[in-house]
């Protein structure tokens, strides 16, 4: 019994004793040579959350993908049907903007929507996006998810111009003027009627313009669907030009999402709070140094940013970099 005992352990001294050997032998000579990355699949390490675009057939997206890879984008193309796509997200009718999208958006997912959403235009570079150079990318890695998890519905823009303190007097509008903004303001409280039948017209509405915003799925669902259905059919009957149509959901935007009808923090109050930038000097209640310049134009120059800065208006790259 002893003598078996001890060849069955001395047979597995030597079978462990090769096993170490041959693990040995084969390792690398250093502990990372070698080494390659495992290939798990993809895991999302943030909270779920989409980036509604609002886009044309011809427009430039990959910049979401590249740049923002933490979002999963749903883009919408306005003009599918004028290129018979029947692959791309789109809307019923081209009516009405980037309005249509966002409304479209929330109806096909209200009852799958992720924690948090921002909608948005498609081009990377536009004049009312809130950086020095019009860029969207920083706009929307800054943007604290804290903060919009806390109000729930957080514009994209902090300086006043344009929209805020008074962009529309609905109950008294422009006499004289023959533009958009008075058209809208011609327009606006019967609109009004329409979308918000329970609520007061207002004598001043006041938001930072741009129709860019961050919502979250508790905010949404604060309204019942129906409500979103309402508003989008409105669009659809409407005979007002698109022009006016998707500027009335512009500064109707925080009224539908529960803010009060001038909806104008100052703007070092919003740049800490929505892009944790809360050490800025600010000359007033309407605008921070060196972080917005308000354009002569609103269409970007062809091949900006590589083209255009210091023309006509556009400001120098690295304007807001330098010190006085």
């Amino acid at each position: 019994m002893i003598r078996a005992f001890t060849q069955t352990r001395t047979r597995q001294l030597y079978l462990v004793l090769a096993l170490f050997v041959s693990v040995f032998y084969f390792l690398p000579s250093s502990p990372t040579s070698g080494l390659r990355p495992l290939d798990f699949p993809p895991t999302r390490a943030y909270p779920p959350r989409d980036i509604v675009v609002a886009a044309l057939k011809h427009d430039d997206v990959s910049w979401i993908d590249k740049f923002l890879a933490e979002w999963r984008p749903q883009v919408y193309i306005t003009d599918a049907a004028l290129y018979f796509d029947k692959t791309s997200l789109t809307v019923p009718t081209n009516k009405g903007r980037e309005a249509n999208v966002y409304l479209t958006y929330i109806i096909d997912n209200y009852n799958q929507l992720p924690d948090y959403m921002v909608f948005i235009h498609g081009l990377r570079y536009q004049w009312h996006n809130e950086d020095p150079m019009y860029d969207g990318v920083p706009v929307l890695r800054n943007l604290r998810l804290s903060y919009v998890d806390k109000v729930g519905f957080v514009p994209l823009r902090c300086t006043w111009a344009l929209g805020c303190p008074a962009e529309l007097k609905p109950t008294n509008p422009f006499a004289t003027r023959v533009d958009e903004r008075s058209h809208t303001e011609e327009a606006y409280a019967e609109a009004f009627r329409h979308l918000f039948p329970n609520m007061t017209i207002p004598h001043v509405v006041g938001a930072a313009c741009g129709g860019q915003f961050a919502l979250t799925k508790w905010k949404v669902l604060e309204r019942p669907l129906e409500d979103y259905v309402r508003y989008r059919q409105w669009l659809m009957d409407t005979p007002l030009p698109d022009a006016i149509s998707g500027r009335i959901f512009e500064y109707s935007w925080h009224i539908m999402f529960g803010k009060p009808y001038v909806n104008c923090p100052s703007a070092k109050e919003c740049f800490c709070n929505v892009f944790g930038l809360c050490d800025l000097e600010c000359t007033s209640d309407a605008e921070c140094e060196k972080r917005y310049i308000l354009p002569t134009y609103a269409t970007m120059p062809p091949g900006w940013p590589e083209y255009g800065p210091g023309t006509d208006g556009w400001p120098e790259v690295g304007w807001a970099d330098g010190k006085e």
